[in-house]
């Protein structure tokens, strides 16, 4: 972290030019009461009650221990093992999907305007939600393995230089420059907001990041020198970072539980992670404003995202192709 100004690391403030000065210098940034107090405790209740029934359903998605670090989808032999992420194979913190699904609550953290005026700062006028998810950081869950969430995004190219094909990237395989020369930064494509549903403190796993690491050019490594640090902050704070800082959620040491809302954001080009333009219940989408709409995929951008006639700003859920005809 050379060069960095390390006891002037980003502190929780409600003002949004300093968020986004702070998220250009070092890769993330504090936005104080980014939800009212009474949207936390909504939020939270809502939040504790889908777990507590998701865990009865047998549906739980449990990792955090240490054999269920996140990305590690796959066995030895390629074959993917949902089964791994359970209490009973030792998983303890609590992940939730899809949460535009699960509360109409859950949708008032997209149109922050605070949060979307730092969001829109980062990646401009056009961006879509790519996760809208929850993790609750549990006693006993151990220290996530520093990573990115921009992995998946090929290192930029010199001359003569062969990257690994684009098809090839996995979270365990990465496109990496091992050249002598200057790294060469890869634009960022995503951002992640972590709303904060009860204090974040050190000890309670508060999400860890390497302050500045967005701009090393490269994935982390077991051996770099680099040390994270937690990013602490009262109820309500939301955590925003580029993605291609160096992150994880931290050790929870504490007899009480973490618990957090997080929505990534990614440019129009790119492919979400949660698929929303299938996903997203017949519900929510009865009721979706056009904003909502747009995040969700639904907005055509330069011709993609379309059905069929490209010359249109929106496609309706369900909408068919055309298909095969013939003349009469």
């Amino acid at each position: 972290m050379a060069g960095l100004d390390l006891d002037g690391l980003p502190r929780v403030s409600g003002n949004p030019e300093v968020a986004k000065s702070n998220i250009e210098k070092y890769g993330y940034c504090l936005l104080k009461d980014a939800l009212s107090q009474d949207q936390v405790a909504a939020m939270r209740r809502r939040l504790v009650e889908q777990a507590e029934a998701e865990r009865q359903l047998g549906a739980a998605y449990e990792d955090g221990g240490p054999n269920q670090n996140w990305g590690s989808f796959r066995d030895e032999s390629g074959r993917v093992r949902p089964e791994a992420f359970t209490a009973a194979q030792g998983g303890v913190n609590q992940r939730l999907w899809m949460l535009i699904n699960k509360g109409r609550v859950f949708h008032e953290v997209l149109f922050q305007e605070r949060v979307r005026e730092v969001i829109g700062h980062v990646m401009g006028e056009e961006y879509l939600l790519s996760s809208f998810t929850a993790n609750i950081a549990k006693p006993g869950g151990v220290e996530m393995d520093l990573h990115t969430d921009q992995w998946w995004m090929p290192s930029p190219a010199r001359p003569g230089r062969k990257g690994l094909p684009v098809g090839s990237i996995t979270r365990e395989r990465f496109d990496t420059d091992l050249d002598d020369a200057p790294p060469m930064i890869a634009p960022v494509a995503a951002v992640n907001v972590l709303w904060m549903l009860v204090d974040f403190t050190a000890g309670n796993g508060a999400t860890r990041v390497v302050p500045g690491s967005h701009l090393f050019g490269r994935q982390p490594d077991t051996d770099s020198d680099t040390e994270a640090v937690a990013a602490e902050g009262p109820a309500g704070t939301a955590l925003i970072i580029d993605a291609r800082i160096w992150h994880g959620t931290g050790a929870n040491v504490t007899g009480g539980e973490r618990l957090a809302l997080l929505t990534t954001f990614c440019g129009p080009q790119f492919r979400p992670q949660e698929n929303f333009t299938v996903g997203t219940s017949k519900e929510v989408l009865r009721e979706a404003s056009p904003e909502l709409l747009a995040l969700l995929g639904f907005k055509v951008w330069h011709a993609y995202g379309r059905i069929e006639n490209p010359a249109v700003e929106f496609i309706s859920p369900g909408e068919p192709s055309l298909g095969e005809l013939r003349p009469e």
